[in-house]
């Protein structure tokens, strides 16, 4: 049985991509994240000793936000990490097994170094026009 406060990775794999997916962060100490240096799609990396400055700007950008924490087996780091998320405000959840688990089920996962460079607010550059159709017969073909 799962805790209140977890995310099973099922779960997260139907919100990754729209846009009620909260932010996912991965809280993985660096010596773990060197060692396997891939994210879950649509997460960022940030030490625990900067979670709250970095929530802060991107809640403020997004509005009202919830977050996921991830953090290598999903326990006590991850635990502290959302419950300093939810004293500040903002919705936490942790996801069940963590990292190691989303692995386990053999999940997508993106090379960090494949990943653009961000800017001083943690966005990367996109290009593409205003307001981009959607041609719902290639939709298929691209998920």
């Amino acid at each position: 049985m799962s805790a209140p406060n977890t995310i099973s990775i099922e779960k997260l794999v139907r919100l990754i991509g729209t846009p009620k997916c909260p932010i996912l962060v991965d809280v993985r100490p660096p010596n773990l994240f060197e060692a396997d240096p891939h994210l879950i799609p649509s997460s960022f990396h940030c030490g625990f000793d900067e979670i709250a400055d970095e929530m802060a700007d991107r809640v403020g950008e997004r509005g009202e936000q919830s977050a996921i924490v991830i953090c290598q087996n999903g326990t006590s780091l991850s635990q502290g990490a959302a419950a300093l998320l939810r004293d500040q405000g903002v919705p936490a959840e942790v996801l069940e097994g963590g990292f190691e688990g989303w692995k386990q089920e053999k999940r997508p996962l993106v090379p960090f170094a494949k990943l653009p460079p961000v800017d001083a607010r943690g966005r990367t550059v996109w290009v593409t026009r205003a307001r981009p159709k959607i041609d719902r017969i290639a939709c298929p073909w691209l998920i």
